[in-house]
């Protein structure tokens, strides 16, 4: 199923490449560099899912993660990435209501299983 997806990531390489791989799937990709802009592009646009990185200045994945839970959106799945695979990332990734987690490097195909999963 076609979604609007928004990637929220500092690093325009991870952003322009995930957009890439998620508009070849048919998917509307709308994309934000920081959490800041995220809110308000969430605010104004109807997003179907939110893949952010965890690690930016301002606001975090997980004080967006947290912001969209709490206050915003809370129907609006969230799937949180980062270079740091550790344990404790994860857990707390779940703790907050992640939908999911993935380890940059993405592997597609499991990010691809992850978006039918949330489709469904």
């Amino acid at each position: 199923m076609k979604m609007k997806i928004l990637i929220v990531d500092d690093e325009e390489m991870t952003v322009v490449a995930l957009a890439k791989k998620l508009r070849e799937k048919n998917h509307v990709v709308i994309t934000s560099q920081d959490g800041v802009e995220a809110l308000r592009l969430i605010a104004d646009e109807k997003i179907d899912l939110v893949i952010s990185d965890i690690m930016m200045p301002c606001i975090s994945g997980f004080t967006l993660l947290t912001m969209l839970k709490n206050f915003y959106f809370s129907k609006i799945p969230l799937i949180l990435m980062s270079s740091y695979g550790e344990k404790s990332f994860i857990d707390k990734s779940q703790s907050l209501g992640a939908h999911t987690f993935i380890s940059k490097p993405i592997d597609y195909e499991e990010l691809y299983k992850k978006i039918d999963e949330i489709s469904a």
